[in-house]
């Protein structure tokens, strides 16, 4: 197994955290992207299989998991890209093939749309071009003043543990759970509010329309039980890209790569292989 290496990574000042396996001098990897919140480490498990293949990074991006969050940051996934685009120029690659998870899939499938040339692939773990996308319960109160405040103020740790496991018929790995949410701080969950308040799902389309001509390869893996993303928006995510394979699972919810890391793993490193022609 690929042994994990940790760095940080600043740009305009504000450093990200970079978690790493692989040939680190190779312009060709895997960048992956986690949720909100979320981190880096949600790819632990993902990282060392698809390294056997290329080198392989997941970000801990601004204002999340130990990366820096300071408050004049503009998040917002118009924002993240000040800080993406340079990163991945400063890690040295040119041809990038995106894992991206939920919310962060916005930024990292704006990124692909700006910087066509880099973009290799796609793989999207509930999570895509989300056009007319409702919002759910939780993200539709932190887009409220006053209410997102109250319900980040009040929500406890074991409140937090019983709405991750929530659709997820394995339990998750209680040490992953435990350093998620303490990772989740109040800079984070301040963090949380601003970028959801500056989103507007109504904006899919741009992806859409952006990406569509592209008809980049694209691996897309939901869990039917999502209680935050209906599994009806894997076979949508064909408007963009056509030729995609699309995975629904019933044993699963919000987190495949966590709750099925073997089984995520299995299916990311043949479809990489599928591209490069990397043997088994």
């Amino acid at each position: 197994m690929s042994q994990l290496r940790e760095s940080r990574l600043s740009i305009d000042g504000v450093a990200g955290v970079v978690t790493s396996a692989g040939d680190q001098d190779s312009e060709e990897g895997v960048v992956c992207l986690h949720s909100v919140p979320g981190s880096g480490r949600d790819f632990q498990w993902l990282l060392p299989e698809t390294a056997k293949i290329m080198r392989s990074i997941a970000l801990d991006l601004p204002g999340f998991g130990r990366a820096d969050k300071p408050r004049s940051f503009p998040y917002s996934i118009t924002g993240y890209q000040t800080w993406l685009a340079p990163a991945i120029e400063q890690l040295g690659l040119r041809r990038v093939h995106l894992v991206a998870h939920s919310f962060h899939t916005q930024t990292g499938l704006m990124w692909a749309a700006m910087n066509p040339d880099m973009c290799a692939s796609v793989t999207l773990l509930d999570g895509g071009v989300l056009e007319n996308y409702p919002g759910n319960w939780i993200a539709n109160i932190w887009q409220k003043k006053y209410l997102g405040e109250f319900l980040q103020m009040a929500t406890t740790r074991p409140a937090f543990k019983l709405v991750m496991q929530r659709g997820n018929w394995r339990a998750l790995p209680s040490k992953w759970l435990d350093d998620f949410i303490t990772e989740d701080d109040r800079d984070t969950r301040w963090v949380t509010l601003q970028l959801y308040r500056a989103t507007s799902f109504d904006d899919g389309h741009i992806l859409r329309e952006a990406l569509a001509p592209r008809q980049l390869p694209a691996l897309v893996i939901y869990g039917r039980n999502d209680p935050f993303i209906s599994w009806k928006y894997a076979e949508r995510q064909r408007e963009t890209f056509p030729d995609a394979k699309v995975i629904v699972w019933d044993d699963c919810g919000h987190l495949p790569h966590v709750q099925h890391p073997e089984r995520t793993a299995r299916e990311v490193t043949a479809f990489l292989r599928s591209l490069t022609g990397a043997s088994d």
